[in-house]
This record gives structure tokens, sequence and C-alpha cells, in this order.
């Protein structure tokens, strides 16, 4: 009998057992279908604009049946919104700052990033430009927005408040009104970038390296900076 007992439990076993690969093998199709719409989706908000984009034109830019738009999202508003949200995380990288270990480091970062090749001409930057456009009408999505922002101003408070432990920065600086302003000096200088892209904004950076005395020939030439994403 007990050997009964054993056998029909190692069936219900394997059965639960191929049931979880199954389901580990669904989740992962799934998952790699709503990435597909969600980077068709950005796409479709830099070259046709926001109000444009219809779900029907994602599912074919995504190639894929108009019916899994509805299956991951519960609207078009969510997959548009959860699309230049994903992208726009790429523009504040919270997860790069936080392994940052100076704010030398942090200023030799947005000076390669502003300077990269690709800096204006990314689907990210222009991603950017339209969820700001947008976020005036769409309260959700100012809203996340926001908390992105916050949580990016966050970590560079953070790293200016541990520079300021190791005495690396002029004293008297407020770490988060020192953080808005470095997000906000980030910001402007790729808008101006994106309307001059002729600037130079090396020597702007420079600049600003001077005005928080901060040495940028002690920063590492490439930084071992973890990947986005």
């Amino acid at each position: 009998m007990w050997r009964q007992v054993y056998a029909v439990h190692m069936d219900s076993s394997n059965v639960q057992n191929s049931n979880q690969k199954l389901n580990n093998k669904d989740r992962r199709a799934s998952s790699a279908t709503k990435d597909r719409l969600l980077r068709a989706a950005a796409d479709l908000v830099v070259e046709l604009g926001w109000g444009r984009v219809t779900t029907r034109a994602i599912a074919e830019r995504a190639d894929l049946p108009h019916g899994t738009v509805s299956y991951h999202f519960n609207s078009k508003q969510e997959l548009l919104i959860d699309a230049v949200l994903r992208a726009v995380e790429d523009v504040f990288p919270i997860a790069m700052i936080r392994e940052l270990n100076s704010v030398t480091e942090l200023v030799a970062l947005i000076a390669a990033t502003l300077t990269s090749c690709n800096a204006l001409d990314s689907v990210e930057t222009r991603v950017l430009m339209e969820s700001m456009r947008e976020a005036g009408r769409e309260p959700l999505l100012r809203k996340r927005l926001a908390d992105l922002l916050s949580d990016y101003r966050q970590a560079l408070e953070e790293l200016i408040r541990n520079d300021q432990g190791h005495s690396n920065l002029k004293p008297g600086l407020t770490p988060s009104a020192l953080a808005m302003l470095l997000s906000a000096l980030g910001d402007g200088l790729l808008l101006h970038l994106i309307v001059d892209p002729e600037l130079d904004v090396g020597e702007a950076v420079k600049a600003l390296g001077s005005l928080l005395g901060v040495n940028l020939r002690e920063a590492p030439n490439e930084p071992d900076y973890p990947e986005k994403g």
C-alpha cells in the first residue's frame, strides 16, 4: 500500500513540476511579448507624437496580433505611459547613480552622456521630450514622472551627502538643494543641445566642476559603471 501511495505522490509531484515548467515558459513568453509592445509604442510616440499612436499601429510595429495589446494592457494610455517611462528611466539612471563614488564621477558621467554622439538622436531622449509635453495633459503620467524624478534626486542627494562626509565638496551646500540643481542642470543642457547641437557643453560641464570645487581630471577616463537595463 505504501508503494501505491508513494507512486501516486510521485505522479502528482511530476505533474506539478511539469506544470511549473510550463508556467515559467509561458511567463517568459508573455514578458517577451510585452517587451516588444513597449518598444514599439516608444518608437511610435517619437515618430508620430502621443496623440496619433494607435493600438493597431503598435501591434503592427511589434509584428503581433492586435489582440495582444488588450491582453497585456488595460488601455492604450496605460501602454503608452509604461512605454515612455521605461525609456525615460534610461535618461535618469538611478541604479547607475547609486554605484558612483563621488560627485566628481557624477559630473564626468554628465559630460560623457551629453557629448555622446547619439545623445540627441536616441529614442530615450526624444521620448523624454514627448513625455514632458504629454505630462501637462495626463495626470497619471505626470505623477509617475514626478515619482521617478524624486527617486533620481534622492540618489543624487545620497551621493552628495556621502561626498560631503569625505570633505570632497565645498562646505555649506544643502544636499537636497544641490541635487535638485544638478538634476535640472543636466536636463537644461540637454534641452539646449537639442535646439542648438553645436553648443560646447564640455566647457559648460567644466565650469560646473569648478563651481562645485571638483577636479574632473581625477575622474576615471572610462568609469566602470553598470550597464543600463
